[in-house]
């Protein structure tokens, strides 16, 4: 396990699972949890390394209606720059979850196939219909094989969610997934983390 600032930039991140592992995976959260292993029994399964990068809502903001570049699109910036030297000439898979999700967004359609599997987790479809067309044509740039997890009850990313990410998106695959312990319970990514592995880190089950 490691953790750091992130060089050039102001955002902690911390790795853990096999360190010197060919395939990385990058896990965005806002939150206290967000340098955390979601199911570490789950991670220990597979020859891959997870590399956390710390953000705050703040970091993810995205105003529509803003001047100059927005908070979220200045973090996209540095931590491309930062990602373009951890991935050693190798694809990324990335995982972006709850509000975070638009940042995993923005750094995909910025390294194109630098990355190659994309997992969105509980990531609620854009409030505005401007916004709605800024994120649809970072979607279009996207070329990443594409995941989408939602929760079936989810009060902010069902299916209505699911369905607008899925129309914009042009290598998807949409999953809904039942709660048992709560009608509107927020999908909890831990509960699909070994979904998500399978996905953005195909082929490293030790």
């Amino acid at each position: 396990m490691t953790k750091a600032p992130a060089p050039g930039a102001a955002y902690e991140h911390r790795s853990f699972g096999a360190p010197g592992a060919e395939r990385t995976v990058v896990l965005l959260r806002a939150g206290v949890s967000n340098l955390t292993d979601p199911y570490p029994d789950v991670t220990a399964r597979r020859d891959v390394r997870i590399l956390a990068v710390a953000v705050t809502t703040d970091d993810v903001d995205d105003p529509a209606a803003y001047r100059g570049a927005t908070p979220a699109e200045t973090t996209a910036a540095a931590l491309a720059r930062f990602l373009a030297e951890e991935q050693h000439d190798r694809p990324l898979g990335m995982v972006g979850v709850g509000e975070a999700g638009e940042l995993a967004i923005m750094l995909a359609a910025d390294l194109g196939s630098g990355v190659d599997r994309l997992a969105l987790v509980a990531v609620p479809r854009p409030e505005s219909e401007l916004g709605a067309s800024e994120v649809a044509g970072l979607l279009d740039r996207i070329p990443a094989k594409t995941l989408l997890m939602n929760g079936q009850a989810d009060p902010t990313a069902a299916s209505d969610a699911a369905r607008w990410f899925k129309n914009h998106l042009a290598s998807t695959r949409v999953e809904m997934v039942p709660r048992a312990d709560g009608l509107e319970a927020r999908l909890i990514l831990a509960d699909v983390w070994e979904r998500v592995l399978a996905h953005v880190a195909p082929g490293t089950v030790r």
